[in-house]
């Protein structure tokens, strides 16, 4: 295992989530890959709120899509 980046992927009730640049450890060999359990919660507790957001939000017809930088 190294460290290094990953991005995290989240689905939920059709809205999905992609947080980037996660420093992680990663294994070169098997792709597993390990984030610390603090940063964990932290990343998981704001997603899910982020996407519970969105489902509130979904009968208003608001999309939200990032901008390719």
């Amino acid at each position: 295992m190294k460290p290094g980046r990953t991005t995290l992927h989240f689905e939920r009730n059709g809205f999905c989530a992609n947080v980037e640049s996660v420093a992680a450890m990663l294994c070169g060999k098997c792709g597993t890959r390990s984030i610390p359990g603090p940063t964990a919660l932290k990343i998981s507790n704001a997603v899910e709120r982020f996407l519970k957001a969105c489902i509130d939000l979904d009968s208003t017809g608001i999309s939200l899509l990032k901008v390719a930088s």
